[in-house]
């Protein structure tokens, strides 16, 4: 599960803006990945602000 969870982040950093969830369940659903709703359990977080923080993270590197 882990793998598959590194590769939605990895996608999310890809992307070029922030997406909904129904958005991104699109995508995933496209490339086999995680759903906004599973990203969103295994992460504690909300799926904005998942990918604020994820998007934040590549700005500083």
């Amino acid at each position: 599960m882990k793998e598959e969870y590194e590769r939605a982040l990895q996608k999310i950093k890809e992307l070029k803006k922030v997406v909904s969830p129904k958005e991104w369940n699109q995508i995933a659903k496209k490339e086999n990945l995680l759903s906004s709703e599973t990203i969103k359990y295994i992460a504690q977080k909300d799926f904005r602000t998942l990918q604020a923080e994820i998007r934040a993270e590549c700005r500083q590197i």
